[in-house]
C-alpha cells in the first residue's frame, strides 16, 4: 500500500484529501483476482498504532461492475481518493503537522477469478477463502492550515500511470505528443498523438523487439479523459516552495465543470462491434504507429486566462481493456460487445479471454504560452 497526499497542505476549509494505492504483489499465481475496498465502509485509514484486527465477517453480492471492486493481476494496482482523514477531521488544529498512519487490516471481500465468473455470486467469508491481510506501516505527513493561501480551480487528480505498472509479457505501447508552443485568442490548437506498438514488455518493464506479432487493441484507453490540460499557477514561488514538490504545486489540472461528466439511464441492449472497426479498434504491426489529432479550443482554457499564462498538455496514461494477437484478416469475423453508448470499456468478453490488460504510461509534455 502507498499513501500520497493530494495537495501541499491540508486546508480545514477545503481539504484535498489523499490518494491510496493498493498493489497486488507479483507471485507464482498468474490468475486474476477481484478485490473490493470501500474507504468509508471498509475502515479506511486510521491514525492509530496497533495490531492487525480483523473486521467483522463480511459478504458482498457482486451484481455487475461497480467502482469499489476491481479485477487485479499480479503487479497491478487499485487507487482510491479519500476526501478527508475521518474520523480525526473534527480534532485537527490549524498550524499543526499530522501523520496519517495505516495500522494494517484484514479484508474478506476478495476471490480468485474475474468479474464475469462471479456475477450474481457472493464473495467474502462465505466463499471459505481466508481474509487477505494488507500490512501496516505506511504513512504520510502533512501540515494543517485553516485556509490554503492559493486555492486552485482543480480537483484532486488521479495519479499518472507509471512505467513500472506495465505488465510483463503484454504488448509494449508508448504515446508521444507534438503540438504548438503558442496560442492566441480565438485560435484553436491541434495536438498530434502518436501511439506506437514497440514490442513486448520485459520483466523490467522495457520493450523487447523480438518474436512479436500483430495486435488489435480497443482504443478507449486513449480517449479524451486520459489527457490532462494543466495551467502553471501564477502564484508559484520558487523560493517559498523550494522544499515542496515543485511539479505538484507549479502545475494544476484544469477541470471545466461545465463540461463535466453527465449521467445516463439507458436500457438499450449492448452492441456487437467487429474488432476490425477502425472507429473503436487499432490494428498494429510491431513497430507501427497510429496517429490521431486532439483539438483544444481557446474556450477550453481557464476563463480568466490572459496573455503570458502557460499551459501544458499530456497523455496521463491509460489501460487497454481488450486486445488480441493477430491482424484484421485473421479476426475479420471477431466481435465484442460494447455498451449501447459505445464509448466505454468492452462489456463482453469482460475478462479479455484471460489476457491481462495493457498498461500505457504517461507521455511527454507539450507546453504552450498564451500570446496576443
Amino acid at each position: 500500500m502507498e499513501v500520497q497526499f493530494a495537495g501541499s497542505v491540508m486546508s480545514l476549509e477545503d481539504p484535498r484529501g489523499f490518494i491510496i494505492t493498493i498493489r497486488r504483489a507479483k507471485d507464482d499465481c498468474d490468475k486474476p483476482c477481484i478485490f473490493r475496498w470501500n474507504v468509508p465502509r471498509d475502515g479506511g485509514l486510521k491514525k492509530l498504532e496497533g495490531k492487525l484486527q480483523p473486521p467483522p465477517p463480511q459478504n458482498f453480492k457482486l451484481e455487475g461492475y461497480e467502482v469499489e471492486t476491481e479485477e487485479l493481476l499480479p503487479g497491478q494496482t487499485l487507487r482510491r481518493h479519500i476526501g478527508s482523514p475521518s474520523p480525526f477531521w473534527d480534532h485537527m488544529v490549524a498550524g499543526e503537522r499530522y501523520e496519517l498512519f495505516w495500522p494494517g487490516a484484514e479484508y474478506a471481500l476478495w476471490a480468485w477469478g474475474t468479474f464475469r465468473e462471479h456475477w450474481n455470486q457472493e464473495i467474502g467469508v462465505s466463499s471459505g477463502l481466508p481474509p487477505h491481510v494488507i500490512p501496516g506501516g505506511v504513512s504520510c505527513s502533512f501540515p494543517c492550515v485553516e485556509v490554503e493561501e492559493s486555492q486552485s480551480e482543480s480537483e484532486p487528480d488521479d495519479p499518472q500511470v507509471d512505467k513500472a505498472e506495465r505488465v510483463p509479457g503484454t504488448p509494449y505501447i508508448s504515446v508521444s505528443l507534438e503540438g504548438p508552443s503558442e496560442v492566441c485568442k480565438p485560435n484553436k490548437m491541434l495536438f498530434t498523438v502518436k501511439m506506437t506498438y514497440e514490442g513486448l514488455t520485459s520483466d523490467n518493464h522495457e520493450a523487447v523487439h523480438t518474436d512479436t506479432k500483430p495486435i488489435i487493441i480497443h482504443n478507449h484507453g486513449f480517449a479524451h479523459d486520459n489527457f490532462r490540460l494543466q495551467r502553471r499557477c501564477p502564484e508559484f514561488d520558487h523560493i517559498k516552495d523550494a522544499d515542496a514538490d515543485e511539479d505538484l504545486i507549479q502545475w494544476k489540472t484544469y477541470f471545466d465543470d461545465e463540461q463535466g461528466a453527465c449521467h445516463m439511464i439507458v436500457e438499450d441492449p449492448d452492441v456487437e462491434v467487429k474488432v476490425t472497426d477502425s472507429e473503436f479498434f487499432y490494428c498494429l504491426k510491431p513497430g507501427e504507429t497510429v496517429v490521431k489529432h486532439n483539438c483544444i479550443h481557446y474556450s477550453d482554457l481557464h476563463p480568466d486566462t490572459m496573455v503570458g499564462n502557460n499551459y501544458r498538455y499530456q497523455y496521463w496514461g491509460g489501460y487497454v481493456d481488450w486486445w488480441v494477437w493477430g491482424d484484421s484478416e485473421e479476426h475479420a469475423s471477431t466481435v465484442v460487445k460494447l455498451p449501447c453508448w459505445l464509448n466505454d470499456h468492452v462489456i463482453y468478453p469482460a475478462d479479455n479471454d484471460g489476457r491481462p490488460g495493457i498498461m500505457v504510461p504517461f507521455s511527454n509534455v507539450v507546453e504552450f504560452s498564451v500570446v496576443s
